[in-house]
């Protein structure tokens, strides 16, 4: 099993992360030793790095094919940060913002590669500066409120994201955003119901799946509150 896992570690074989695979499962089916379930837990690792990857591709390829569709550029930054490459995120679109010093969308872009990079101090500086030129914008707002929660602001991350989410009503990501800090600061009745807002948002448009694990996260809620 070891030289398999070798293997693939060194060629990203998936014939050989198959065989692997069934040869750990098999070994460890009633238990392991330490030693064994390190290895296999690598192999996974190996495998989830070698898909990242892959998707880190698909992400670039349809940056190509739409360059004004948001949502690859996004998946691209968090990916990358995934694979500790947050700052290649940073020089991709530093570029871009340089290229373009008035565009919103490299504002935006930019403020996420700081995020994920953990740089508080240059991320506040692209949501200021993109602020003034449009100071309505619900994209820089709602990041304005995760660096306020990156760097220990609570109740200001709050109101940016209720203010993010006024300004734009069909996001309800900082409505997410707002129920985990509100469980985090244990303030679990104005976390459930958070939660009870976006399952009902959910519900009002029909979107019956993604109103599935907000509904979970509600009944987890209530449950501690039911014991506390």
């Amino acid at each position: 099993m070891e030289e398999l896992l070798e293997r693939y570690e060194a060629y990203g074989d998936e014939g050989v992360y198959a065989e692997a695979r069934g040869l750990y499962e098999r070994s460890l089916a009633d238990g392991g030793d330490a030693r064994a379930l390190t290895e296999f837990g690598y192999l996974q690792e190996c495998h989830g790095r070698l898909s990242i990857r892959a998707a880190v591709s698909c992400y670039e390829r349809a940056i190509d094919a739409d360059p004004q569709y948001d949502k690859p550029h996004w998946q691209l930054i968090q990916a990358m940060a995934t694979l500790g490459q947050a700052h290649e995120a940073v020089d991709r679109y530093r570029q871009r913002l340089a290229a373009a010093p008035a565009d919103l969308r490299a504002h935006r872009f930019l403020t996420a590669a700081y995020l994920a990079a953990r740089d508080y101090t240059r991320a506040a500086q692209v949501i200021r500066t993109g602020l003034e030129l449009a100071p309505d914008d619900p994209s820089l707002t709602e990041q304005r409120g995760d660096l306020f929660d990156a760097t220990g602001h609570p109740d200001d991350a709050l109101v940016c994201w209720r203010r993010a989410y006024d300004l734009g009503p069909d996001n309800l990501s900082p409505r997410y955003s707002t129920a985990f800090l509100l469980e985090r600061e244990d303030r679990l009745a104005e976390a459930a119901a958070e939660w009870r807002f976006i399952i009902g948002w959910c519900e009002e448009r029909g979107y019956a799946i993604s109103a599935d694990w907000p509904r979970r996260e509600l009944q987890r809620l209530e449950a501690r509150l039911a014991g506390s």
